[in-house]
């Protein structure tokens, strides 16, 4: 039988429709990845491209927390300064006059306590920015190269390239099983010729 069986022309025509396929959708889908990627990068390379040592709170919530502390510590003062001149006027019955140096020098100590624990939490809400600031940047990091990997299109491209593959070999071999004619013919007539001139 000479020429190629139908089935295998029918397996030939598949392979060509899947690998035309394959291709549509990987255009497809590099389209669709493409958008994703620019939304993902809108995010996080801003983030990113302020390095490791930028603030993670924006400067509302850092400027929130820092009145928190000056509010809390106020009022903290506020009633250490009552009881500490309740106190101090307590003192042999309130009979007993304290020194008006000994009296600004405990209220002063006192209000330059308050003031070291409000530097120290504004210090600690500082430092828990950058805290967070450098998690952001890794974050950011983690996110841009996960994207990158998500909209690879290796996987798309190897399933068209793969098809097409598998579709040139059938067809080769289709061409070769129709061009089996003329190999025969040709033989046969050089066996014909062989015949003649050995016959001569």
């Amino acid at each position: 039988m000479c020429g190629a069986a139908p089935q295998q022309t029918q397996i030939e025509q598949q392979q060509q429709q899947f690998m035309s396929e394959a291709m549509q959708e990987q255009q497809t889908s590099w389209g669709q990845d493409q958008d994703i990627l620019a939304q993902m990068r809108s995010v996080y390379a801003p983030i990113f491209a302020k390095g490791p040592d930028q603030e993670g709170f924006s400067p509302e919530e850092k400027a929130n927390l820092n009145t928190q502390v000056t509010d809390q510590t106020a009022q903290n003062y506020g009633q250490a300064a009552q009881a500490v001149g309740e106190q101090l006027a307590a003192q042999g019955g309130g009979n007993i006059a304290i020194p008006s140096g000994a009296t600004a020098t405990i209220k002063g100590e006192l209000a330059s306590s308050a003031a070291s624990q409000e530097a120290s939490q504004r210090l600690g809400i500082t430092q828990s920015s950058y805290t967070q600031g450098y998690q952001n940047w890794l974050n950011a990091a983690q996110g841009m190269n996960t994207t990158a990997q998500m909209v690879s299109p290796v996987s798309f491209s190897g399933a068209a390239t793969s098809a097409g593959g598998a579709a040139a070999s059938t067809a080769n071999q289709i061409a070769q099983e129709n061009n089996s004619w003329i190999n025969a013919a040709i033989g046969a007539a050089g066996e014909i010729g062989g015949m003649a001139l050995g016959g001569a």
